[in-house]
């Protein structure tokens, strides 16, 4: 094990000239959450086994294993939660049917530190047989499960806010206590609209947040009297963030129109809001609490790279967190969980070059130990660096991107485009796989944070609203522009690749801007705009339904003019389009339509689809398949062996 003192760590800059096999950078991470006991005695690890997620508990004292849970079947550990100081409460994921995939159902699963004790508590599993017995059984759950308390005064109960199985998903839920070593239930009450409940740390509920059947935002708060609903309009688009263990105050994290996010404060007496802290660029990505009042006292950022500000020093922790800062210089910090008092906590460490490090931190000698990596097997000085630029647009939008290059190498590279999901998404600075894949096979990659892209702000957030196939694909054709100009990209070997509203913007963006490109890849894109309204688990909803008229347009003339199956006439570069059979986000008739009518027109497109995968593949052996096929379609068309199997060159 690796021992370090406060302020005396630095990574090895040393760099190494040898490519990373693609073996390893498609691998899972074997280590994926590290959290410690509220007694600082264990450490509860989930982590990777022969392909399943499983658990496994240390003892702090040396080291050794002293329990593990490994579910049956098709079921494996999800996120965990320490509920007291010997048990630990995890979420179940299964793999429905054939997909390859594990999904979360709401079943949550309970054990100790030794192993024993283990037991179904919640969920669609959870029942028991009920004769010849008077006790109380647990009983069998179709719905969600989200923790909203552990309740630390109740050493054998949790607090659940549930969101019931429906088809139409506009059943509203219920709050339960529930124990988390039987089983049994108690219900609290019900909430008032389909969202979540919020409790104030003690073991009271006291605000509830969700939406209405037309996917306007809601807030309620407990009273005596039942559920009021808040109406003042910042705090309708707020979510609670954390109390003020002194004054009783709540903290709201709210959208605020035609601005980046606030943090406030709100008196749940008076009603009244005091602001904390914004931003002018970035909205608020995430709030650092206290390791023991878990008072907010400060926030994460995340305008090009990553920042932490502080509005309260809280009793030196603020400056304990920046000496880590100094100490992990370049690197992303943050702190999985602490131990009661605050003495011990665990830190993960991370960034372009690091999937996650952790560390036992003692927060009294200063002292951080070297535990855990996430991906062993990444060296950091093998990775290759991301780098954050901006440029601004002709209606004076700022677009953020991130520069992936190839080690060494920063001029007239073959370049693919890489536009996230969502479009109500953003790329962040850290590490991508991606982004790892394509630059450590020669190629410059450009990720591009589009309007409407989340992170900066309501402004820029609602311009990208109607804009799918519009100023959304301008700003990244824009992108291509800028990066070309900047020396950075060869502008004769480009091409696109995306995944969901990436695949669509992967197609949409050749045909809006055909001289940009060489070549492009779809994977689990969106087609047909046309058919979201028609297939697909968005459409089930009202909500859905609401969020598809506001992001698109019912007049079926835009539909079709902003959907890449119904332009494809413009569509005359290589094309490679992905998917996996089971897909339910965007169903797989996306690309099979897309396939066909190119086929009818004379243009038949690359194509890999996979039987068991869903909305993005999940198993390595198809990941290694999927990427194996794109670098070899990006070196046909831009790499190296572009040139040489040119058919206008001589052999």
């Amino acid at each position: 094990m690796r021992k370090l003192l406060f302020f005396a760590f630095l990574w090895p800059l040393f760099a190494f000239g040898t490519q990373v096999p693609l073996s390893d950078l498609i691998r899972h991470a074997e280590i994926e959450e590290v959290k410690i006991s509220p007694e600082g005695t264990h450490l509860a690890i989930r982590k990777i086994h022969k392909g399943e997620r499983i658990l496994l508990f240390l003892s702090l004292d040396d080291f050794e294993i002293t329990g593990g849970l490994r579910l049956k079947g098709k079921d494996e550990v999800g996120h965990f939660y320490w509920a007291n100081n010997e048990r630990v409460i995890t979420e179940v994921m299964s793999r429905r049917a054939a997909l390859e995939t594990p999904i979360f159902y709401g079943t949550l699963f309970a054990v100790n530190f030794d192993g024993s004790k283990a037991k179904n508590i919640f969920g669609y599993l959870a029942s028991e047989m009920q004769t010849g017995t008077r006790l109380k059984r647990a009983k069998a759950t179709y719905a969600h499960a989200t923790i909203i308390d552990t309740l630390p005064e109740d050493k054998n109960k949790i607090l659940l806010s549930t969101s019931p199985w429906a088809n139409d998903w506009e059943t509203t839920g219920e709050i339960l206590k529930v124990n988390i070593y039987s089983g049994v239930k108690t219900r609290i009450t019900g909430l008032p609209q389909v969202g979540r409940a919020h409790s104030d740390g003690l073991g009271n509920v006291v605000f509830a947040t969700g939406s209405n059947r037309k996917g306007i935002r809601e807030i309620y708060k407990k009273s005596q009297k039942g559920w009021e609903k808040l109406e003042n309009p910042l705090l309708t688009r707020g979510w609670p963030t954390g109390r003020d263990s002194e004054t009783g105050d709540f903290y709201f994290l709210i959208d605020r129109p035609n601005n980046t996010e606030q943090l406030v404060k709100f008196n749940n007496k008076t009603n009244q809001l005091a602001p904390i802290f914004s931003h002018d660029n970035s909205d608020i990505s995430g709030i650092i609490h206290h390791p023991v009042s878990e008072n907010p006292i400060g926030v994460y950022l995340n305008p090009d790279y990553p920042e932490e500000h502080f509005f309260d020093e809280g009793d030196g922790f603020a400056a304990y967190f920046r000496g880590l800062k100094k100490a992990f210089e370049g690197y992303r910090i943050n702190f999985t969980s602490f131990t009661n008092d605050g003495s011990l906590g665990i830190l993960k460490v991370y960034g372009d070059r690091l999937p996650g490090d952790y560390f036992l931190a003692n927060l009294k000698t200063k002292k951080v130990d070297f535990l855990l990596s996430s991906s062993e097997w990444l060296a950091p000085e093998t990775l290759n660096s991301m780098r954050a630029e901006s440029f601004v647009t002709t209606d004076n939008m700022r677009i953020g991107t991130y520069l992936t290059f190839p080690k060494g190498q920063t001029k007239n590279l073959p370049m693919v485009v890489v536009p996230h999901g969502g479009p109500h998404a953003r790329d962040y600075w850290g590490y991508d796989q991606e982004a790892q894949i394509l630059s450590q096979n020669g190629y410059l990659v450009l990720q591009v944070n589009f309007r409407g892209s989340t992170g900066y702000g309501d402004h820029f957030y609602t311009a990208g609203e109607q804009e799918w196939g519009g100023k959304i694909q301008k700003d990244i054709a824009d992108a291509v522009h800028w990066a070309v100009e900047k020396g950075y990209a060869d502008p004769r070997k480009v091409c696109i690749y995306g995944a969901s509203f990436g695949g669509y913007s992967a197609l949409m963006n050749p045909i809006r801007y055909p001289d940009l490109y060489k070549c492009a890849a779809g994977y689990v894109g969106v087609y047909d705009l046309e058919m979201m309204y028609k297939k697909g688990d968005i459409k089930r909803r009202d909500r859905g339904l609401a969020y598809l008229n506001r992001e698109l347009s019912k007049d079926k003339n835009f539909l079709k003019e902003n959907s890449p199956i119904h332009n494809t006439d413009k569509l005359n570069i290589p094309l490679f389009i992905i998917h996996g059979e089971k897909d339910e986000r965007v169903p797989v008739e996306h690309a099979e339509e897309l396939l066909k009518k190119l086929e009818k027109e004379g243009k038949p497109a690359k194509s890999l689809i996979v039987a068991n995968e869903g909305h993005g593949f999940y198993s390595e052996e198809n990941k290694m398949k999927l990427y194996t096929e794109l670098l070899a379609f990006l070196d046909k068309n831009i790499g190296i062996g572009s040139a040489e199997k040119s058919p206008t060159k001589k052999q």
